[in-house]
């Protein structure tokens, strides 16, 4: 996953320095991760106030260093692949891991921050 220098993130948003320490570590945790889930790294931070984890999240979107893109979820909850720019252009129905199909309007439409490439 990209080199994120969390110190700059740091003194540009004093109110998110705590939250921005804890992101990095979640994210050292899980440098084999291609992107940020909210869902998970919500559940694994739970202490953090999900309103400030969002705010930090969104942050790093405005800042250039992960851009959003949408992920459907599987009728079994996890991800499916493909990520798109759009939630519009997701289609109506697409495989889970084992390519059976399913249709997209019986699951979640998840926000993802995926690294920018540099």
């Amino acid at each position: 996953m990209s080199q994120i220098n969390f110190e700059k993130m740091d003194a540009d948003n004093r109110e998110l320095k705590p939250v921005f320490k804890r992101l990095d570590a979640w994210r050292r945790d899980h440098a084999d991760w291609r992107i940020l889930d909210p869902r998970v790294i919500s559940r694994d931070l739970n202490d953090v106030d999900p309103l400030l984890l969002t705010f930090a999240l969104y942050t790093l979107a405005r800042k250039g260093v992960y851009r959003i893109v949408y992920m459907v979820t599987t009728p079994s909850g996890v991800l499916a692949d493909g990520e798109y720019d759009d939630p519009k252009s997701i289609p109506e129905r697409v495989p889970d891991r084992f390519n059976r199909y399913f249709d997209t309007a019986d699951t979640d439409v998840v926000p993802v921050f995926k690294p920018v490439a540099r």
